[in-house]
């Protein structure tokens, strides 16, 4: 644009002067935009490598079905990739450390990363799941309108999390499989209830000591009362 206005106008000095100003600046900035795209240019090549269609599980399996040495195979080609990188001279110093970044985290997550490929069902990320989760975060701050609600978090998180539908359908899909095992469901929450009772004890006891002590004697003297009777 700078260029066309300067063709244009060849008499403003000081659009000339403009560009001798920010010409270093732009020269600086395009070098290191070689080592951007290159960098840019890896990960696609990786993530083309990492590409795999995952089918959906089969909810009436009674376990994942496996596809073996699938997941050998995508580590095989990512190493190598990385190898032939590795060969590579003549590269910046902030492309070097880029590069050996890519090998080390890889090195780090090992078979890890490549269950997804073995596995039918399993996601290659958890991208799905930490939405989820976020969006359960702020369900539950607007809710309660407090901005940190971590106890609730922590007491009722699995059965928040089970009512997360992405959909009306799997809502109701979700409480169908609960009609048909009512007991369990029972028994789950009456273990939430238990445990809910038990952190509201200990925070009393924390808090309101005298009065708890009180109550305890009332109910213990109701109890001998009955027993005496």
């Amino acid at each position: 644009m700078l260029h066309t206005a300067l063709s244009k106008k060849r008499d403003d000095e000081r659009l000339a002067q403009l560009l001798n100003i920010i010409q270093p600046v732009r020269n600086e900035f395009r070098v290191s935009m070689e080592g951007l795209r290159q960098g840019q240019q890896w990960m696609i090549d990786i993530a083309h490598t990492l590409r795999v269609d995952a089918p959906l599980p089969d909810l009436d399996m009674p376990r994942p079905s496996v596809r073996a040495n699938s997941g050998a195979g995508v580590q095989q080609q990512l190493n190598h990739y990385l190898s032939q990188l590795q060969k590579q001279r003549r590269r910046s110093e902030w492309l070097v450390e880029f590069r050996q970044h890519l090998t080390d985290i890889t090195g780090r997550w090992g078979d890890d990363l490549f269950v997804c490929y073995d596995v039918a069902g399993v996601p290659p990320t958890n991208n799905a799941l930490e939405s989820r989760f976020g969006r359960l975060r702020r369900d539950q701050r607007r809710i309660s309108g407090r901005q940190f609600n971590t106890a609730t978090l922590l007491d009722e998180g699995p059965y928040l999390i089970w009512e997360c539908g992405d959909s009306e359908a799997q809502v109701l899909a979700r409480l169908r499989r609960v009609a048909t095992n009512r007991l369990d469901y029972q028994c789950r929450y009456k273990n939430l209830r238990a445990e809910q009772e038990r952190r509201r004890l200990i925070y009393r006891l924390q808090h309101h000591q005298t009065q708890v002590f009180r109550e305890l004697e009332v109910q213990w003297a109701a109890i001998h009362f009955h027993k005496t009777v």
